[in-house]
């Protein structure tokens, strides 16, 4: 399979949104539903595998990118870095994650699945729109 085909795969973007969206809904059962403050290892376990996926789009798209391949809109650039980030930020608060301390400085009043969701959403809507603005570049 060529890697634009990998990087262009719609089945994978479904997998990243449609994870992204059972994580947030997830998340916000066990806020509103549940009263829980924490979420627990599975729902860390499978934000993982999500973003494992996205890591894999991200790593195609920078190759393709230096091998001179270009999106359809620029702007795809801007989208696929911000879906990095928001990756990187969804590891990052995991439980002994880089950015836990900072997201979390008081663990008694953190509404962890709260924060969780909001980001999954937004990472939704972000390879959302990431998969709008690349489209097949000028041949």
């Amino acid at each position: 399979m060529r890697l634009v085909a990998v990087h262009a795969y719609p089945a994978l973007m479904l997998l990243v949104v449609a994870g992204n969206a059972v994580l947030a809904a997830w998340a916000m059962g066990a806020d509103l539903l549940r009263g829980r403050r924490r979420l627990g290892p599975l729902f860390w376990t499978v934000l993982l595998l999500v973003n494992a996926l996205i890591a894999l789009q991200v790593a195609s798209g920078i190759i393709l990118a230096l091998g001179g391949a270009r999106p359809g809109r620029s702007l795809h650039f801007l989208y696929g870095i911000l879906v990095a980030v928001g990756g990187l930020v969804q590891a990052g608060l995991r439980p002994g994650g880089s950015l836990r301390r900072l997201a979390f400085p008081d663990p008694a009043r953190a509404n962890e699945p709260r924060v969780l969701a909001l980001l999954c959403l937004t990472e939704l809507a972000l390879v959302l729109r990431a998969f709008t603005t690349g489209g097949a570049g000028p041949p």
